[in-house]
């Protein structure tokens, strides 16, 4: 039973608002369209709205619904950010409780305030999952115990690396041209002193930067009718791979003393 009190006690532009921040949220984590569009309809819906309708892109969020027979919308822009699978599903979650059972609309913008404050997953945690990464791929490309230690290393240094120059909001193209450039100098620095192979070194580490959740939306979104947000999230897993390739290409071919 969704909350729907006699006497409304928030003004319905708060509630357009605040469902529009959860999606903004949402998508900034790389949430699927889908998600975003029914999260942000169970919030309005949990509130007493009539007649609502979502539209999300990952580049902006449209959200209208009539309350007491007037209607109401807000409009938002969204700009792409890191991935958290957690945020994703703490909205989510918060949606449903607010639909389920009867959560002031002050007690739900504390809770997704919350949320939105909390910080990435800890830096070692973070190191590690990079750590982890590498060394398996490592392996999985044919390389050896050696390669692997050394690919573990690359990446905790680029991963070390990502996590300061975040705050400095760098665009995705640029961060990916940077990164992969450095982990490029690194493997073949490394196989220059005889300690590993280079290609494996710089292929296992670049996984990393692979936009592989963005691949993933951009397929189901397309094949789920969200055209839009499909070609989008397409087209941004386009530019950040050839990021990724441009930045290894520029230090081959400097050093080569080709440029």
């Amino acid at each position: 039973m969704c909350y729907n009190p006699v006497v409304k006690d928030f003004d319905p532009n708060s509630l357009a608002r605040l469902a529009t921040k959860a999606g903004i949220i949402l998508m900034r984590s790389g949430a699927e369209t889908y998600r975003v569009e029914e999260t942000m309809n169970y919030i309005l819906k949990a509130y007493g709205a009539k007649v609502t309708d979502s539209y999300a892109t990952p580049t902006l969020l449209i959200t209208s619904f009539t309350l007491d027979e007037q209607l109401y919308h807000n409009i938002k822009r969204v700009k792409m950010a890191d991935v958290d699978l957690d945020k994703i599903v703490k909205v989510n979650d918060l949606s449903r409780l607010a639909y389920r059972h009867q959560l002031s609309l002050k007690d739900f913008e504390k809770e997704l305030n919350k949320i939105e404050s909390e910080k990435p997953y800890p830096f070692y945690i973070e190191i590690l999952g990079a750590l982890v990464c590498a060394f398996g791929f490592a392996f999985f490309f044919g390389g050896t115990l050696n390669d692997a230690l050394l690919s573990s290393l690359v990446a905790m240094v680029i991963e070390a690396l990502a996590i300061y120059i975040r705050p400095l909001a760098f665009p995705h193209f640029f961060k990916y041209v940077f990164l992969s450039m450095i982990i490029t100098l690194m493997a073949i620095a490394f196989a220059n002193l005889g300690l590993g192979r280079q290609d494996i070194i710089i292929i296992s580490s670049l996984m990393l930067l692979v936009p592989g959740l963005a691949i993933t939306n951009a397929i189901r979104d397309t094949v789920s009718g969200d055209l839009v947000a499909g070609l989008v999230r397409a087209s941004e897993a386009l530019i950040n791979a050839a990021a990724i390739a441009l930045g290894s290409l520029l230090v081959m071919l400097i050093l080569r003393g080709g440029l």
